[in-house]
């Protein structure tokens, strides 16, 4: 094995697979043979040894258990200190529970022990029966012997018989695990008043100087972090597909093989028109918004271009564009906007709709009926997957070329040239731009970063779906924004927040007139056509329409009927006040339908805090002593 290795160490991959193999010997057996301790033993309880061997084969199957569960998790996380203690307190309680159950006068019987091997799934056949062969492959395959694997399997079986022993008394009531269904299923609605910090944003005077403290006393808000500047090869499938030819009987041979996986749901192209206007704002806002969109739809029935009145009236995001909106099915846009749209024939004009966003005017300019997509269609589509299918079987010889042009010197402009391919920049090269960009770990990232000035990564860096190969040309230092750049933020986000304040304090006033029983009828008079109810909702704090709030959510649950909270409570972009409307039980259907879950999961519940205290209590009447801190330290 290790002579093959030698023949191919040229080849970048068997390079990093030497990397691998070292940092695994060095981290299990230390740089100097474990700093000179050979003790064998890593740890004692009750007088009962841990071998530092079973810790180490143990540790390396958690790690290697846990990297394939996580592909991307980091690699100084599993060689930490604390993962390592973990995994050793682990084989504590494991020695503790065995102890335990022996001396209970637990055991697993030979018959038990096959039994138990001969249902794990990944040792069946076929036929779904037990095959030695695949048994004899996973040992192989792991370096394990079958009296290791089948030692641990007895003794994970011990403690299991131990488990069911200890929780064997646990038997929730049918009671019990109502009340628990009846307080997770309750939900409530309420009645809200909702204030606006957008009513008072241009009452809001930010002066100058506010601005100027502001600025002064958050350097950190408007510090531009230190960065670099790089230049990269990406050896990925789509940074080189652009580098395949694909021909057009490729194209042809490609759809009529795939042809099930170009069906298309119905699909509408529209424009639209959006007049802003907030789900809370109060009904004057509201009508004042429909009564502008419709003035709107006056002109477009009349035979006013319908992309030109978007350019010039529409709020939204598209409408510089017209109102192009493009392409798109059903569960794309909010309900009534889907309902409205394809409810149209092509070239038809909708109705004012109502949205959570505003008021909406819709143009269907084209419909696409369900069925098979034409070949035009997906051409571009199948262009790009032919190209991206053979630049990865490109990418291994491509990137081997280039490491051995960088081990002979060549700079990567070069090395671009003679690969055919193109340099790329990052000019805003930093720990965030890099690891969302390309999907590189931070330590990846900080080898690009720590490179010195002209010097490229000696090793690939792992990217998503390949590999990437970068030169640093530039470090640029932190520096501050000057204010005159940030000036408008300060002055918007000051004016917000003034808002904000004097919203909360106009909520608060309703809120004491609404608790208060001389002041309660005129205020609730007052504010009674813009009072709104809200959907039905649960303890989780999620109230539809208004967001997420934990504290309004417990303290409505808490409230009676009709009772006025006695707080404001903030949400996006407001506050408001609120009274308890309804409760809403669980349905006696649901009770029943679900009650065998509830119970077996309220059983398996009280069964582990009852299990898990009596594994506490085993762990503090036991000595332990742990004699190879330099192990878990390393």
């Amino acid at each position: 094995m290790m002579d093959i290795l030698r023949q191919n160490a040229q080849n970048w991959g068997i390079k990093i697979l030497f990397a691998i193999i070292i940092i695994v010997f060095v981290f299990a057996f230390g740089m100097s043979g474990f700093n000179g301790n050979t003790d064998p033993v890593i740890a004692y309880v009750n007088d009962e040894p841990i071998p530092t061997q079973e810790f180490i084969r143990v540790y390396r199957e958690t790690a290697d258990a846990m990297r394939s569960q996580n592909p991307g998790v980091d690699s100084d996380q599993i060689q930490s200190p604390e993962f390592k203690k973990a995994v050793l307190g682990q084989m504590i309680s494991q020695k503790l529970l065995e102890v335990e159950a022996r001396r209970l006068g637990l055991a697993v019987s030979n018959s038990e022990l096959s039994y138990s091997i001969s249902r794990i799934p990944a040792f069946a056949g076929s036929d779904g029966k037990f095959d030695i062969n695949r048994y004899q492959n996973f040992l192989r395959s792991r370096q394990m012997s079958a009296g290791t694997f089948e030692s641990d399997i007895r003794n994970s079986s011990l403690i299991q018989k131990l488990q069911q022993y200890v929780i064997l008394p646990v038997m929730p009531t049918e009671q019990e695990a109502r009340e628990l269904f009846n307080t997770a299923s309750e939900k409530i609605q309420i009645d809200y008043y909702y204030v606006s910090g957008a009513d008072f944003v241009d009452a809001a005077k930010i002066t100058d100087k506010a601005i100027e403290a502001y600025y002064k006393a958050n350097p950190d808000k408007f510090t531009i972090p230190a960065r670099a500047e790089i230049k990269y090869i990406a050896f990925t499938p789509e940074d080189l597909s652009i580098y395949e030819a694909v021909s057009p009987e490729e194209l042809k041979s490609y759809y009529e093989a795939h042809k099930d996986s170009f069906k298309q749901e119905e699909q509408v192209k529209a424009r639209h028109i959006l007049i802003k206007v907030d789900e809370n704002a109060p009904e004057a806002d509201v009508a004042k918004a429909e009564k502008q969109i419709k003035k709107i739809a006056a002109k477009a029935k009349s035979g006013e271009d319908f992309s030109k009145l978007a350019e010039k009236y529409s709020e939204g995001p598209s409408g510089p564009k017209g109102g192009d909106l493009g392409w798109f099915g059903h569960g794309a846009m909010v309900k009534p906007f889907e309902d409205a749209a394809f409810a149209l024939k092509k070239g038809e004009v909708s109705k004012p709709v109502r949205t959570r966003f505003g008021w909406h005017l819709i143009k269907v300019e084209d419909i696409r009926e369900a069925g098979q997509k034409e070949f035009d269609q997906v051409k571009d589509e199948i262009r790009t997957a032919i190209a991206e299918e053979k630049a990865s079987e490109s990418i291994t010889d491509r990137l081997d070329h280039a490491v051995d042009l960088i081990a002979s010197g060549m700079d990567l402009d070069k090395v671009a040239q003679e690969i055919g391919v193109a340099v790329k920049k990052s000019e805003q090269a930093t720990l965030q731009n890099l690891t969302r960009a390309f999907g590189m770990t931070e330590s990846a990232a900080k080898t690009v970063l720590d490179l010195p000035l002209s010097s490229v990564t000696d090793i690939p860096v792992a990217v998503d779906n390949g590999y990437l190969v970068a030169e640093k040309v530039k470090d640029i230092p932190a520096s501050v924004s000057p204010l005159a750049d940030v000036r408008e933020d300060i002055r918007n986000f000051l004016a917000q927040k003034e808002a904000m304040k004097a919203a909360q304090a106009k909520a608060t006033v309703i809120m004491g007139r609404l608790v208060n029983k001389a002041t309660a009828a005129e205020e609730l008079k007052s504010i009674k056509k813009d009072l709104k109810t809200s959907e039905p909702f649960g303890r989780d704090g999620f109230v539809p329409g208004l967001g997420m709030n934990q504290r309004l959510s417990e303290a409505a649950f808490a409230a009676k009927k009709d009772q006025w909270l006695a707080q404001a409570f903030e949400l996006p972009g407001g506050f408001i006040v609120a009274r308890l409307d309804d409760r809403i039980p669980p349905k006696e259907e649901s009770w029943v339908s679900q009650k065998d879950m509830i119970m077996n999961a309220l059983k398996q519940q009280r069964g582990n805090e009852v299990f898990n205290s009596f594994l506490r209590e085993l762990r503090s009447k036991a000595k332990i002593e742990i004699v190879r801190m330099d192990i878990l330290n390393q």
